[in-house]
């Protein structure tokens, strides 16, 4: 049977010894997967992670170190044997590289167990030894869930290294990412082999265009064509007097203008309508007036006083010879 197998890696900020603690114990391990976890911290004894999609057995354990196990899946077939898995927590700055080499992976199957290890274990660990508070909410959070062990759990004995464990299919959720996976490698592929062709027609192209060559009438042709440039250049001063002569007729007939012109219409208009208002108010005032001259018979009526005039000039010769008799007889003789 075909076989394939895989290499992961990711830093996680934590000591080795922390990791491998965290790896051989119940509750903790429970906390970072997120899901139903068992472990037998001795070599010989049983691991189960996802709430038994994954079923391992301890092979070596190296304190802080190293851990091997044989591991297979619900999604295993039944006639495969188990896979070999070595998991090599290396000390950097920084953390430590957890390191997972896997092999005799049925075939077909190693980018799904890809995805398993980081989406169920390097991802979350990095999450969970982020802090402390990190930890203990992980902790909280599988406690309200339900899934972390009790003490007084009873342990099941190391299942046969055949086949997966009865009453346990594939996880949905798993099965769901691989199926997700598998799409996102197809697609991909098919977006490379497109490239592919577009770069292929481009350069047939290219190569076909290359080998065309002109005819020599084309080229007599193409020789012939500045006459037509010069003439285009002869075109600039029929161009810039039609462009004046439209620039003039827009400014006749611009906005601004005939705006003016109506505006000079309406104030003639009110204007002669304001003379023709004074006529008339004019007119009716010398109608109103001319009845009250007619009326007034009191003043022919005054002869008295007339008499009086009259005779105050009639009597005025009379004292002007008074005045002069006075004045003869007031001045002497004169000498002779």
């Amino acid at each position: 049977m075909a076989t394939e197998e895989l290499r992961v890696s990711s830093l996680v900020h934590a000591s080795p010894n922390r990791i491998y603690a965290a790896w051989m114990d119940e509750r903790r391990h429970t906390a970072f997967t997120g899901r139903r976890a068992t472990v037998d911290q001795w070599v010989g004894g049983r691991l189960t992670a996802a709430d038994g999609y994954i079923d391992a057995t301890h092979v070596m354990l190296d304190t802080g170190r190293r851990i091997v196990m044989t591991w297979r899946t619900a999604d295993f077939p039944l006639d495969a044997p188990d896979s070999q898995v070595e998991v090599v927590l290396e000390p950097v700055a920084g953390g430590t590289k957890v390191n997972i080499h896997q092999t005799d992976i049925p075939e077909g199957q190693a980018e799904q167990y890809k995805k398993t290890w980081r989406t169920v274990y390097l991802d979350p660990m990095k999450r969970f030894f982020a802090s402390k508070g990190a930890a203990k909410r992980a902790i909280r959070e599988a406690g309200k869930k339900g899934v972390l062990p009790t003490p007084s759990e009873v342990r099941r004995g190391r299942r046969p290294i055949l086949g997966p464990r009865p009453g346990h299919g594939p996880d949905p959720q798993i099965a769901e990412e691989t199926l997700v996976s598998k799409i996102e490698d197809a697609a991909e592929t098919v977006a490379k082999t497109a490239k592919k062709v577009v770069e292929k027609i481009e350069q047939a192209a290219a190569k076909a265009v290359e080998s065309i060559k002109p005819k020599p009438a084309q080229k007599a042709s193409s020789k012939a064509k500045p006459a037509k440039k010069a003439s285009s250049k002869a075109k600039p001063a029929k161009k810039a007097k039609k462009a004046v002569k439209k620039v003039k007729s827009a400014a006749k007939k611009s906005k601004p203008a005939k705006k003016a012109k109506k505006v000079a219409k309406k104030a003639v208009k009110k204007a002669k309508t304001a003379k023709k208002a004074v006529k008339k108010a004019a007119k009716k005032a010398v109608k109103k007036a001319k009845p009250a001259k007619k009326a007034k018979p009191a003043k022919k009526a005054k002869p008295a006083k007339k008499a009086t005039k009259a005779a105050k000039k009639s009597a005025k010769p009379a004292r002007k010879a008074a005045k002069a008799a006075k004045k003869s007889s007031k001045t002497p003789a004169r000498k002779k």
